[in-house]
């Protein structure tokens, strides 16, 4: 039985409450970090886990939900970076990017454009 490419509701809604769970826990526990940077980080990555829980119930397909999860980590890396680096545009940048991608999906979907064909 070949394995199906599409995107199963169940695992669609699975992905959408983890991503909130994630994400809520993060900001709730953010506060106990030893210093505001780690904090931020923290944040930050509730930040991301909410966004790929947001536009998982509007992805078509498991190769687009694969592609959220991995610009997702891109995210991490790049959040760390502008964290302990000391770049605040990339932090601020990302921090306005990845929620609006994550809110556009479903215009994506409604109009038929595929952004991870």
């Amino acid at each position: 039985m070949p394995v199906s490419r599409e995107l199963t509701k169940p695992l669609a809604g699975l992905v959408f409450v983890l991503g909130w769970a994630i994400g809520i826990t993060l900001w709730s526990v953010a506060h106990l970090a030893p210093d505001a940077t780690t904090g931020g980080f923290i944040v930050d990555i509730g930040i991301l886990a909410v966004s790929v829980g947001f536009a998982a119930p509007f992805l078509d397909t498991r190769k687009g939900l694969v592609a959220a999860v991995i610009l997702a980590l891109v995210g991490i890396a790049l959040f760390a970076a502008g964290h302990y680096l000391g770049a605040p545009v990339i932090v601020y940048l990302l921090r306005l990017l990845a929620p609006f991608l994550a809110l556009m999906t479903p215009v994506y979907r409604l109009l038929g454009f595929r952004v991870f064909a």
